[in-house]
């Protein structure tokens, strides 16, 4: 059965419904799984007329429930009973594939469809949802056509629409195109300016991020998306005193809902244990209402970062006996992490081990790292090339400068040194960096082969590779200050 006319829905405002058409809705609104809407939509078939208006509205809300529920349903329901779909059964269709987890790319042919049959123009509902598909698909030159198609459309100026153009620029890594559609927008909503900071700190220009955040709260009160995405920018910086005057924000002047909401919270843990205070994010773990996995994996981290790896491997524990919740991938790479800094070969061994047989967790490049890099810092060069050997994905150039870096320390064979060097010279990420060069020249030193220390400095003058100078970060009175090794153009400080 097909539908013979496309009236809006707001044709169901002149038109009578029928107690038929009223019946249906209701039994819509009270709907509650897909066998129930099964029966809806096998009744609205023998009952009514695909000639009146009503029965397009009751089309739509069949398609909009499963479009929620069932995708593959909704598909089948769109193509066999909607022959000239509206507005509001394609941006229907759209938006449940810009949602789905498989099935996003569909929402950009789509659009594309619905250009080409003609009869109905994308509106300001349409774009949101196939640009988000572009920004989760890194399709940045199928949201630039886009881009253009909204400024054809006369659909520059909206700002649910910019928002959107906003995040799918930040998730590109295009930031000079997010900062022109922010920049021009005629009106910004709380949101608008969430996405920007977001963006910024996404891309890691955090200062860039506070400068947004304070020009923001002259128009705004900032809620708890601005709230962690500075929270992030501090973290980033080591920006100890201003996330600790975001913290007393929060406390001060945000609601008990915010105060207690668990992602807030857990942006304060990772901000406090970047900035190596850990007695305050402990204090806030501990008066946190509720946990979840990245709770834990804040503490279990922090603790592996800054040496107290008993601590860490202690939260490991109370999160799987008391805490009752499932590791994962993260809990992992900091539990190891932990093992590496503190030379726990046995126990590195062990959670790798049960990280498999007993969570079900598939290890990944950075487990295989923490697992190489520990061996090779214990002396067990022979046991972490057997590691690397038997490894199901391709290791790269963090890998092999590990075993080099351990080669160079516990002075083993200048073969197996050349060897790693060689491995990491022919990876495409590691041709042009410095510190395989430097390890190199430190193993031949160490052996007092003077003329091949010559050499590798020929050769990384003669490519070009310069030493990357060390870096350090210092807040004062507020602002984060950064410098560089021989570094004098802060000397006022």
């Amino acid at each position: 059965m097909f539908l013979t006319t496309t009236p809006s829905p707001a044709v169901a405002d002149y038109v009578q419904p029928t107690n038929h058409h009223r019946r249906l809705l209701q039994l819509l609104d009270q709907c509650t799984s897909m066998s129930r809407l099964k029966q809806i939509h096998a009744h609205t078939l023998r009952t009514t007329s695909t000639a009146h208006p009503h029965t397009l509205f009751v089309h739509s809300r069949i398609l909009h429930f499963a479009s929620l529920h069932d995708l593959n349903y909704a598909f089948r329901f769109f193509h066999t009973h909607i022959e000239k779909p509206n507005s509001f059964a394609w941006n229907t269709i759209i938006r449940a594939c810009s949602k789905s987890s498989h099935r996003k790319h569909e929402a950009i042919l789509l659009y594309l469809k619905m250009l080409c049959e003609g009869d109905v123009a994308p509106d300001k509902h349409t774009f949101p949802f196939v640009l988000k598909a572009c920004a989760y698909l890194f399709a940045i030159s199928e949201g630039k056509q886009l881009h253009a198609h909204i400024v054809k459309f006369g659909l520059a100026s909206d700002v649910y629409i910019n928002n959107s153009l906003i995040h799918l620029y930040g998730s590109c890594g295009s930031l000079e195109d997010a900062r022109d559609v922010f920049d021009e927008m005629p009106e910004r909503s709380v949101v608008s300016w969430n996405v920007m900071i977001d963006t910024l700190v996404q891309l890691n220009e955090f200062d860039d991020a506070l400068m947004c955040f304070r020009e923001m709260q002259q128009t705004f009160t900032p809620d708890s998306f601005a709230i962690q995405s500075i929270l992030r920018a501090c973290a980033g910086l080591g920006a100890l005193s201003l996330g600790m005057w975001a913290h007393a924000y929060i406390l001060r002047s945000c609601s008990s809902e915010m105060a207690d909401d668990v992602l807030v919270n857990n942006c304060l843990l990772d901000m406090y244990c970047k900035c190596g205070t850990l007695e305050t994010a402990n204090l806030v773990f501990k008066r946190m209402r509720k946990r979840d996995v990245t709770s834990w994996n804040s503490m279990i981290i922090g603790f592996a970062m800054h040496g107290q790896v008993m601590k860490a491997l202690e939260y490991f524990r109370q999160m799987v006996d008391e805490g009752g919740i499932k590791p994962n991938s993260i809990t992992f790479s900091g539990v190891l992490s932990a093992c590496r800094h503190s030379g726990m070969v046995n126990e590195g061994r062990n959670y790798f081990t049960i990280m498999a047989t007993s969570y079900g967790i598939e290890p990944v490049l950075e487990h295989y790292g923490c697992l190489v890099d520990l061996l090779a810092r214990a002396g067990l060069i022979a046991e972490a090339l057997d590691t690397v050997s038997n490894m199901p994905i391709k290791p790269d150039v963090v890998i092999w400068r590990s075993i080099l870096d351990a080669c160079s320390k516990k002075t083993m064979g200048i073969e197996i040194s050349e060897e790693m060097a060689k491995k990491i010279m022919e990876s495409e990420e590691g041709s042009n960096f410095s510190g395989v060069y430097v390890l190199l020249s430190r193993v031949y030193a160490v052996a007092r082969k003077w003329n091949e220390v010559g050499s590798v400095r020929k050769l990384m003058m003669d490519k070009g590779v310069t030493k990357e100078p060390g870096c350090s970060t210092i807040e004062i009175d507020g602002v984060a200050h950064e410098f560089f090794a021989g570094d004098t153009s802060l000397l006022q400080l």
